[in-house]
């Protein structure tokens, strides 16, 4: 099986450098014109199934990137839950408090905490594990995408080391009991 893990467009929210999580923004004229560029990439895979999370800037994505798939929306493909911090300015943390963060998660505003999303996204890889298909696109966000990466190379892949663009896809193949990362896109 190979799967297609999609960023979301730019969203408003990535333009006012704030904090997003759960918050539901949507695209942006260029993150509408980045889902475009994502979906010629995509364009010559037959999928034969197509998720995105139930964000309307994932769903967006989808639905420009890939207009003839009706994807299926799932919270688990959301990005972290930032709690309180959603829809605030990214600059109002330090470097610091923003490392503690993405190694701990945001249970302290009120959010997720990491290993519950990392337990979020494992059970929605178990889930893809037991289909039958050969082809699957996911739009999804940032958080999420890396966190696949992390978990396919088994180790933290720290997000200052790696450009992770709006609507970059990972291509990742999971083959005898295996995830592999294939390629790595940004579009």
């Amino acid at each position: 099986m190979r799967v297609y893990v999609v960023r979301h467009g730019e969203s408003l929210h990535n333009v006012k450098g704030l904090w997003m999580g759960w918050a539901d923004v949507p695209l942006t004229e260029k993150g509408r014109e980045d889902a475009a560029r994502a979906g010629a990439i995509l364009r010559s895979v037959p999928f034969d199934k197509v998720y995105a999370s139930d964000l309307s800037r994932a769903l967006e994505t989808a639905a420009v990137a890939l207009p003839d798939y009706s994807p299926e929306a799932s919270p688990l493909l959301r990005e972290i839950d930032v709690g309180s911090l959603a829809s605030t300015p990214i600059s109002s943390l330090s470097d610091e408090q923003r490392a503690r963060c993405l190694d701990e998660g945001y249970v302290q505003f009120g959010g997720e905490a990491r290993q519950d999303f990392l337990q979020r996204q494992q059970d929605f890889l178990r889930i893809l594990e037991s289909t039958p298909y050969e082809n699957i696109a996911i739009f999804t966000h940032a958080g999420w995408l890396c966190g696949m990466l992390s978990a396919v190379l088994e180790c933290a892949v720290s997000r200052r080391h790696l450009v992770c663009g709006n609507c970059a896809i990972g291509v990742f193949e999971y083959k005898d009991n295996n995830w592999k990362l294939h390629s790595w896109i940004n579009a």
